[in-house]
């Protein structure tokens, strides 16, 4: 396993670690996969970590939170970024649908196939389930775009499996 992977990884189970001296807020870890849907593809495997707060806004629609998150890949490529989190339960709340937004600073690592800017927006949408203890399990597809919102610099999707917990 790569040195910078391996860094991350350890921040996300430290992070996860440390979340019950947290007062308030949810952790979310995920695992996937990047770069899997366009032309110009370098393939990794990828890794999430967010911190959602409290909800700034709740009501009948759902909840809206302030969100961190960082993800990155086997291709060190990482994105880290402040943005808004959402989520919303239906079928008598076994279900819920997820979506976020955040700008934040991107490195493309290794790749250079498609010269990105620093500054991207990453979009996220998901489907998941609602388990027992305040945890949620769910898929989601997360998109990397640029500041002009085109989807081709760097035009990054990740599928991502992700699990959240609330504390």
């Amino acid at each position: 396993m790569k040195t910078g992977i391996r860094h991350h990884l350890t921040a996300a189970l430290l992070a996860l670690g440390l979340a019950p001296a947290a007062q308030a807020g949810e952790w979310a870890v995920g695992i996937g996969a990047n770069d899997i849907f366009d032309d110009v593809r370098h393939e990794a495997v990828a890794g999430l970590v967010e911190y959602h707060s409290d909800p700034l806004v709740e009501g009948r629609w759902g909840s809206l939170s302030a969100m961190f998150t960082t993800q990155f890949d086997t291709a060190e490529r990482y994105f880290a970024g402040l943005g808004a989190y959402g989520y919303r339960g239906f079928m008598n709340d076994s279900w819920f649908l997820e979506g976020s937004f955040a700008m934040g600073i991107y490195h493309q690592g290794t790749f250079t196939g498609k010269g990105a800017r620093p500054l991207q927006f990453r979009s996220s949408l998901g489907v998941g389930l609602f388990l027992a203890n305040e945890a949620r399990l769910s898929i989601s597809i997360d998109h990397t775009l640029d500041r002009k919102f085109q989807f081709d610099n760097p035009g990054k999707e990740a599928i991502l499996i992700r699990y959240t917990r609330a504390y």
